[in-house]
């Protein structure tokens, strides 16, 4: 019953697009003219699909190519179409000159293998000993140079000199002679008190000359000997002084001669001495010290680029031949023997056909209503009669622009195309099924209009005439859509048409075309 009054609204349709064109005909086609039809909110089933064009693929693909620039093919062993086995070879190029840059690449890699030992051990043992030599050496070459230098004199005449002084002042300060003379000045002084004492003692009768002649004489013995003390100071004095003035007078002749020209040789082999030791010295610190960590670090960048090159050339070498990486169909072959291959130059395109997929075309418009595990159902141009079925296996995250359009590459399944003759490329026609209801209220999709507010209807009322009624519609199939809330099973609501000289039957989602008597039939607004 159902399914008579899917077929009933259908015919509906038809009958009102053939009444519009015969009434348009007997008008005279005006421009624009607006027609209205009520309809019955009726309950019904409903699958949605897209009709899309695919074409169909191999999972598995290559195009097999050599990783070279301009090297000559020298053998091909497939054609298109012929079967291959993985491992089988496929095409050779030429490998002399590959050969070449191994070999130069091994020459390469053992230059730069010596100089990083070199600078891992620039030094021997034998060189740190013969840098220890060359430091006594040096030692003793200065030595010797500072001995037969006319300097030695004039250092020796300023030696004297400042030892004279060190005399002068010692005899200057003496501790033992400053006692002695300090001495004998008190006792001096003493002995001459002491002595007037008893003569004023003798005078008063209080003592006898006899005590005072002994102190006479011991005074005058202290005398002598205080004497003799000034005298020996005074000379030692004058002689460590005249001393002095001997030495400031040898280093002051000495120097007077000084800038002679054995002098000046003197000084330079003294100062050529000392520089050899120096140099002789650095080169001592710089073995003990070991390599140089900036020169390990360089040679060891060398080195290892060396040995990446060498296998690069090695690859390179051992691909000379061209290997099929699994069983499969030679689908196309791009050279031929003698030609000159290059990097990204596809020579043999590979495919395994008994794996085939449909890659379908997906407008941005609707990829949003596609999802993995959807099923569809294929056929083919080439085979008529015979559908397949497959399921969606991906869904792309990029689409590629073509013609400012931008499309997704949507991989399906295939099944039930055993026997069939399917060729890569072939172009198929998919029907996907995005979704479907079961008893849902149905209406045209040319009977939603949109507002500010959302989708609205014009229902009819009995009283009221037509009221603007918001609605909260679901899945189309482009002909009807599904009411989801807003309207009741049975419920009037019309349809506006606006006949136009366009071609195209416009509907709100896309919709299908119906072309009668030269004109068209769409929603007008």
């Amino acid at each position: 019953m159902k399914r008579w009054k899917t077929y009933a609204l259908m015919a509906g349709i038809v009958a009102l697009a053939v009444v519009v064109a015969l009434f348009l005909r007997t008008r005279g086609s005006p421009s624009n003219s607006t027609l209205t039809q009520t309809w019955a909110v009726q309950r019904g089933n409903l699958v949605a699909s897209l009709t899309l064009t695919g074409e169909v693929s191999a999972q598995q693909r290559v195009e097999l190519s050599f990783d070279v620039s301009k090297i000559p093919l020298t053998e091909l062993n497939v054609k298109a179409g012929q079967t291959v086995k993985e491992g089988d070879v496929l095409a050779k190029i030429e490998t002399e000159s590959l050969q070449r840059a191994v070999d130069q690449a091994k020459a390469d890699l053992l230059s730069a293998e010596d100089a990083l030992e070199s600078a891992k051990t620039p030094y021997t043992e034998l060189d740190k000993r013969k840098a220890e030599l060359d430091v006594a050496q040096a030692e003793t070459a200065l030595e010797q140079a500072k001995l037969d230098t006319a300097d030695k004199a004039l250092r020796e005449a300023e030696y004297n000199l400042e030892s004279a002084k060190l005399n002068l002042a010692i005899t200057q300060h003496s501790t033992s002679v400053g006692k002695t003379v300090r001495d004998l000045d008190y006792s001096l002084a003493w002995h001459e008190r002491k002595l007037q004492d008893l003569q004023a003692k003798l005078q008063a009768g209080k003592t006898s000359q006899e005590s005072v002649d002994e102190e006479g004489e011991a005074l005058a013995k202290v005398r002598a000997q205080w004497e003799t003390a000034h005298s020996t100071a005074r000379a030692s004095l004058a002689a460590a002084e005249d001393k002095v003035t001997k030495a400031e007078e040898a280093l002051a002749t000495l120097k007077a001669g000084s800038d002679t020209l054995a002098m000046a040789q003197a000084r330079n082999r003294v100062a050529q001495a000392e520089y050899n030791l120096a140099k002789a010295k650095d080169a001592l610190s710089k073995i003990e010290a070991g390599p140089e960590s900036k020169a390990v670090q360089l040679a060891q960048s060398k080195y290892d680029a060396a040995k990446a090159t060498l296998a690069e050339v090695e690859a390179t070498l051992a691909a000379a031949a061209l290997v099929a990486p699994f069983d499969g169909t030679v689908i196309s072959v791009g050279v031929e023997v003698g030609d000159e291959v290059s990097s990204g130059m596809a020579v043999v395109t590979l495919a395994d056909l008994s794996k085939l997929e449909i890659s379908a075309s997906v407008d941005e418009s609707e990829i949003s209503q596609v999802s993995v595990g959807q099923e569809a159902t294929i056929t083919f141009d080439a085979f008529p009669g015979k559908t397949m079925r497959g399921k969606v296996l991906e869904v792309p995250l990029e689409g590629s622009v073509v013609n400012s359009v931008v499309s997704y590459a949507v991989p399906l399944s295939l099944k039930g195309a055993e026997g069939l003759a399917l060729r890569s490329g072939m172009t198929a026609n998919v029907k996907l099924q995005v979704g479907s209801r079961q008893n849902a209220l149905l209406i045209p999709v040319l009977a939603v209009k949109q507002s500010e507010d959302g989708d609205v209807v014009l229902v009819r009322d009995a009283n009221s005439g037509t009221v603007e009624t918001r609605v909260e519609t679901g899945l189309s199939n482009g002909t009807y859509v599904e009411v989801v809330k807003g309207l009741n099973e049975g419920d009037q609501v019309e349809v506006q048409y606006t006949a136009s000289s366009t071609q195209q039957v416009t509907t709100r989602q896309g919709g299908i075309g119906s072309i009668f008597g030269g004109i068209s039939i769409r929603l007008g607004r």
